[in-house]
């Protein structure tokens, strides 16, 4: 069993609150997790989320299934493939159809817009309304496709595993790989596709990550220790099962994957362990152990290394507060008090 990160697991009868009432919308209301200025999470979410808003900006991508986005402009569908990006302070609410898994990062928005200064080319040569230069904070959505995320997935997972305690690198290698995510993403942004997808990365070099694609042993590894998460997977069971050796298995999953099996199987049982906290009123022991934890100290530290707080304090904590907008859909009767 891999042990606990760093840090106190959950606090003592943490485990007794089923009747704990059910939560209204992510929350993230520090972005513990954040590093310089960037936070990167994968979610799974079932049930409705929000209408919230969040002072960071943030850009998601759907990673698989689907669901049904409100925003100030309106209500659309985003599938596998769509990427959506809000400013800081834009709310938005969230309904999965049944089911959606993302990445969203988090980051300051005065950053974003410089790199994409940086990294894009002018406003006449972007698709409409993409540029940074035009952008005012408002609800972007754009199709990358699935073959592009799964490209960027490497590097995300990656992203979300650099913790803010790891030392003072830790911003630059977080900025670095941020980079890369922008690296695959330029040509689709672009006005003329055709011309983008053979023009050079932005540093003149594209990186293996751009074309390495995933094998099928490692998408078989990934399949079956994502469809069981309750078992007490090994290593060497999971290489037998596909026909690899340990080491073989561990080189091309952490290629195409961004982590090691073992560490990966970590993240995506934090992952629906967070789902459980957030959509359902399982004790934290009860929802260890679904994802595979006999241990619920090892599932409250992973949790509090992502999220900042014990899962406890996770459910107890308010939906992200409105931060001035009108109308408002955080405020009573859309009046927001915070607004000028």
């Amino acid at each position: 069993m891999l042990e606990p990160p760093s840090g106190d697991g959950d606090e003592a009868g943490a485990g007794d609150d089923a009747g704990d009432s059910m939560p209204s919308g992510h929350r993230l209301v520090e972005l513990a997790p954040l590093v310089g200025p960037l936070a990167v999470i994968e979610s799974v979410r079932t049930r409705p989320v929000g209408p919230v808003a969040f002072t960071h900006a943030k850009v998601v991508h759907v990673m698989a299934g689907s669901s049904r986005i409100r925003t100030v402009e309106g209500e659309r569908t985003l599938r596998a493939g769509d990427a959506m990006v809000l400013g800081g302070g834009v709310w938005a609410q969230a309904v999965p159809s049944p089911r959606v898994r993302t990445w969203t990062i988090y980051l300051d928005q005065e950053f974003l817009r410089s790199h994409m200064l940086w990294a894009l080319p002018g406003p006449d040569r972007v698709l409409p309304g993409l540029h940074p230069a035009e952008w005012d904070g408002r609800p972007l959505f754009f199709h990358l496709g699935t073959a592009l995320f799964a490209r960027s997935e490497p590097v995300l997972r990656k992203m979300s595993t650099i913790s803010h305690d790891t030392g003072p690198d830790a911003a630059a290698r977080l900025m670095a790989l941020f980079a890369q995510t922008v690296e695959l993403a330029l040509p689709a942004l672009v006005i003329n596709p055709a011309t983008a997808a053979s023009r050079p990365a932005a540093n003149g070099v594209v990186g293996r990550l751009t074309v390495v694609p995933v094998t099928s042993e490692a998408l078989q590894a990934a399949t079956l220790m994502r469809e069981d998460l309750a078992r007490s997977w090994r290593l060497e069971e999971v290489a037998a099962a596909v026909a690899l050796s340990k080491s073989q298995l561990t080189r091309r999953f952490t290629t195409e994957f961004g982590a090691a099996p073992m560490r990966w199987l970590t993240e995506v049982r934090t992952t629906e362990f967070a789902r459980l906290i957030e959509e359902t009123t399982l004790s934290v022991d009860a929802a260890a152990r679904t994802v595979g934890w006999a241990d619920r100290r090892v599932a409250a530290a992973w949790f509090r290394r992502r999220f900042g707080v014990s899962p406890t304090q996770f459910r107890r904590q308010p939906a992200p507060g409105c931060i001035g907008e009108a109308p408002c859909m955080l405020c009573p009767n859309r009046h927001c008090l915070r607004a000028v």
